[in-house]
């Protein structure tokens, strides 16, 4: 997802300094005039607005916190922009740690893969200071088709978990549903024109529908960070005090495809796991 949103940002014109855990993955930046920087607080000196976009709390903490991480390269009142997917009490962590060091942060992760990444079209969710999301905005409108302000730090992130716990349903009632159509002797192509053209479409099957009729799992969203979205929202029932056992549910069966090796696959081959019931 970062590549393609950088690549994005570099197109718009902006002056761009970018880091990558995986040094290679960033190279390709460079034709667009991003400059590779060797560690984060490089990538952070002189920025009015950092993007990051990791792949959980424990990362992004890291990122800011090790001794040559954002945190020791953050300007003064400079507006750091988290994309990821790391839950409320995430957000909550690396707003504190960004404010003791004279900066500012937004929680704006992203509805959309790696398609709408590639094309500028996602939405992001943002939650923090009106003003400071007003700032990150030209930055983020290089990447997004909108920007929906949820309300305070960590706002963004609760919505973008509710966002992921709707998409968990419709992963398990399409894998399941397939595979319970393909048992009942139905043709997969017709089951899956019916999910892709029918009352309940949704751009998710729409998308994957070439995908699927092929049985081609190759990964855009893995499964195992599946997992971990809708455990964050986990997190949420528990802090609002609304446990919701469907959800729970859909877990188990998350857990158990993961247990069965499906876990670096594409989210959608959770089919595969139904299949073999």
């Amino acid at each position: 997802m970062g590549a393609p949103m950088a690549a994005n940002v570099a197109r718009k014109g902006f002056a761009l300094q970018v880091w990558n855990r995986h040094h290679e993955r960033a190279h390709g930046l460079a034709a667009l005039g991003a400059k590779i920087r060797s560690t984060p607080a490089q990538c952070a000196a002189g920025a009015r607005v950092i993007v990051t976009m990791l792949r959980d709390e424990s990362v992004l903490l890291s990122v800011l916190e090790r001794p040559d991480g954002l945190l020791a390269g953050l300007e003064k009142d400079a507006v750091l922009v988290d994309m990821s997917t790391i839950g409320r009490a995430g957000a909550l962590k690396a707003a504190a740690l960004v404010k003791d060091a004279g900066g500012r942060f937004v929680d704006a992760p992203v509805s959309g893969s790696i398609g709408p990444a590639e094309r500028g079209e996602l939405v992001a969710l943002a939650g923090g200071r009106l003003n400071d999301v007003t700032r990150a905005q030209p930055v983020l409108l290089a990447m997004c088709k909108r920007i929906l302000h949820a309300g305070d730090v960590g706002q963004g992130q609760a919505l973008k978990v509710l966002v992921n716990g709707v998409g968990v349903h419709h992963l398990v009632a399409y894998a399941s549903m397939l595979a319970l159509g393909e048992r009942a002797g139905l043709a997969r192509r017709t089951i899956i024109e019916a999910f892709s053209t029918g009352a309940f479409a949704s751009p998710a099957y729409i998308g994957k529908k070439e995908k699927m009729l092929a049985r081609d799992y190759s990964p855009e969203f893995t499964l195992d960070l599946t997992l971990k979205d809708a455990l964050l929202n986990v997190d949420l029932q528990q802090e609002a005090g609304l446990p919701l056992p469907v959800l729970r549910e859909a877990i188990r069966a998350l857990s158990q495809a993961i247990d069965d090796g499906l876990g670096e696959e594409d989210l959608f081959a959770l089919e595969k796991y139904y299949r073999e019931l």
